[in-house]
């Protein structure tokens, strides 16, 4: 397996790893307080909403060894729903695919359209902006495939005081993925 497709193997170990390290427990709602928390153990999967689902999912084939474990174009999605999920009246769902890498990592791609539906990436300081870290054992390595490939880097990597790695890059449509190195006496 070659370093980018290791890339998504451990992006749910990244994001449980990185729950476990928080130090000051986290703000309830008002009016939680009572209840028992959710038993969760990790993330499954990573939604992404895409202008081209078949570039997409050709982006994350070829740069990360995903394959395709669905592919689903739902037909009309009732007005009950939009309501629901907080979608435009316009908007219908073309096709969403369900991606996995090696190890279960597994990105989810949407492809809405509508004439309200806003196909422009928000600003990185948007409110509903997002980015989704990636770890990886070579970040060197990786980040040589990247710029090789011509794909946008966004950063540099920068090293924490911690030792930890990490840098940005862009997809062609504008979502922003950071990948992430740890120093080896942390497992990276």
């Amino acid at each position: 397996m070659n370093p980018l497709q290791s890339i998504l193997l451990a992006a749910s170990v990244t994001l449980v790893a990185a729950t476990q390290a928080a130090t000051t427990p986290p703000q309830s709602h008002p009016g939680m307080n009572s209840a028992a928390p959710l038993q969760v153990s990790a993330i499954d999967h990573v939604g992404i909403n895409v202008p081209d689902i078949d570039t997409a999912t050709r982006f994350f084939s070829a740069l990360m060894g995903a394959r395709v474990v669905s592919d689903i174009s739902p037909g009309k999605i009732p007005d009950q729903w939009k309501s629901q999920f907080r979608w435009h009246g316009s908007s219908e769902l073309q096709r969403f695919v369900m991606l996995q890498m090696d190890g279960g990592a597994k990105l989810e791609l949407f492809q809405y359209q509508g004439s309200e539906v806003n196909q422009v990436q928000p600003h990185g300081d948007d409110a509903g902006a997002s980015h989704v870290a990636l770890r990886t054992a070579d970040i060197d390595g990786s980040l040589a495939t990247l710029k090789r490939l011509n794909v946008s880097i966004l950063n540099e990597p920068i090293t924490n005081t911690d030792g930890v790695r990490w840098f940005y890059f862009q997809a062609p449509w504008g979502t922003q993925i950071e990948l992430v190195s740890l120093p080896q006496s942390v497992g990276g």
